[in-house]
């Protein structure tokens, strides 16, 4: 009732009831995280959610990632802060601020869309860059703070590595998204967001005391979900703990 653009949601209203994310704002106009916590969050589904996220690729994405707003702010203005003291492109103004881009992973994940939130991550992965190790400039095996966007003159060049939580949000995206393997109170839940090039996966997870060699695997030809724990077959998406041991599933995907 109140955040919702038509387009996407609202990031920021401030003291003076002035909307931040707004398509009648001049710069910031939409950011991505005012995309993507409604989604986490629950509140944001349907319509709303397929909306929101395709204005975040259709405002935000780039080849190297995902940009944390757009259009950059040119020149420091007090009413928003800090993040104006930056050239439009770089770290939090309009760059591509790598922390909130497992977000989106995680809501294209929630949202079905698997092979989008696949690309996305195989963009951001740091062992892509190999072939552009001459813009990149940094280490290929450790993710970066932040990439300078489209909306900067040396796109593509990435900084402050070691200098980030990315990377523990990128291993939930990864593991408990893309690969869909959940802890839960009742044990591990196993919701895949795979894409469909991938014909098989294999984890390994300790889990409240017990391993679990788990196995993903499309048959061919294709047949419904079921997923096999130690050889029995058990109703449901959920893997009941175990207090020890290693403990074999095999999960068919359809």
């Amino acid at each position: 009732k109140v955040a919702w653009t038509g387009e996407w949601y609202l990031s920021y209203i401030n003291h003076k009831g002035e909307p931040l994310g707004s398509p009648e704002s001049p710069s910031g106009k939409i950011f991505s995280f005012g995309q993507t916590w409604p989604i986490l969050a629950g509140f944001a589904e349907g319509e709303y959610m397929d909306k929101a996220l395709a204005s975040v690729k259709k405002h935000l994405s780039t080849e190297h990632g995902i940009k944390v707003s757009t259009p950059g702010f040119n020149g420091y203005d007090p009413n928003v802060g800090g993040i104006s003291t930056y050239p439009p492109g770089a770290k939090e103004n309009c760059g591509i601020f790598m922390h909130t881009n497992p977000w989106v992973i995680i809501s294209e994940a929630i949202a079905g869309n698997n092979e989008q939130a696949y690309e996305y991550h195989a963009n951001t992965n740091p062992a892509s860059k190999n072939e552009i190790i001459d813009i990149y400039e940094l280490e290929p095996y450790v993710y970066a703070q932040n990439i300078l966007s489209d909306e900067h003159p040396q796109y593509g060049l990435a900084r402050n590595s070691w200098l980030s939580g990315t990377a523990a949000w990128m291993y939930v995206a990864a593991t408990q998204y893309i690969l869909g393997i959940q802890p839960s109170l009742n044990g591990l839940r196993i919701d895949h967001h795979l894409p469909k090039t991938w014909k098989e996966a294999s984890i390994t997870r300790k889990f409240r005391g017990a391993t679990y060699k788990i196995t993903l695997k499309r048959e061919q030809p294709s047949k419904n979900f079921k997923i096999i724990v130690d050889g029995k077959e058990i109703e449901g998406n959920v893997v009941a703990p175990f207090e020890n041991g290693e403990h074999t599933i095999l999960v068919y995907l359809d």
